[in-house]
């Protein structure tokens, strides 16, 4: 009987921490953070840009990134100025040292300046994603 116990324990456990990790994905996490060179030296390639840049941090075996992918391209033609930049962490490990970053898809905010506005873990939410992006167009 104990076995029992413990089986259904361990299930609920599961279940909970499955939920409270479920719930993190695609939210907006908010705050101005300096970058670091290599995301620097990323934005220095592509260019000069003055609008927003929406940085997606992806890897060559993301199941998720396709569907992050699909949300910022829409959000980018729907809004100006703000364009999409695509980072393969496989590439660049440093970067997602540097960042903290450690889970695919990670979607940086970043600011004419520069500085990272809002970091997205997981697919977006549309809408939560422009309310957040809205006051910096």
């Amino acid at each position: 009987m104990n076995g029992v116990w413990v089986a259904l324990g361990t299930l609920a456990l599961a279940v909970v921490l499955g939920l409270a990790w479920q719930a993190r994905q695609g939210r907006i996490r908010r705050g101005v953070t300096a970058l670091p060179s290599a995301v620097r030296a990323c934005l220095d390639e592509a260019g000069p840009y003055d609008g927003l840049t929406l940085l997606m941090l992806s890897a060559p075996m993301c199941a998720r990134c396709p569907q992050a992918r699909a949300v910022l391209d829409e959000l980018v033609t729907t809004i100006h100025p703000v364009r999409r930049l695509e980072l393969d962490l496989g590439a660049h490990p440093a970067v997602a040292r540097d960042l903290g970053v450690r889970s695919t898809p990670t979607t940086l905010a970043i600011s004419r300046s520069g500085h990272e506005l809002a970091r997205v873990i997981g697919v977006p939410r549309r809408s939560e994603l422009l309310e957040t992006l809205t006051p910096h167009l």
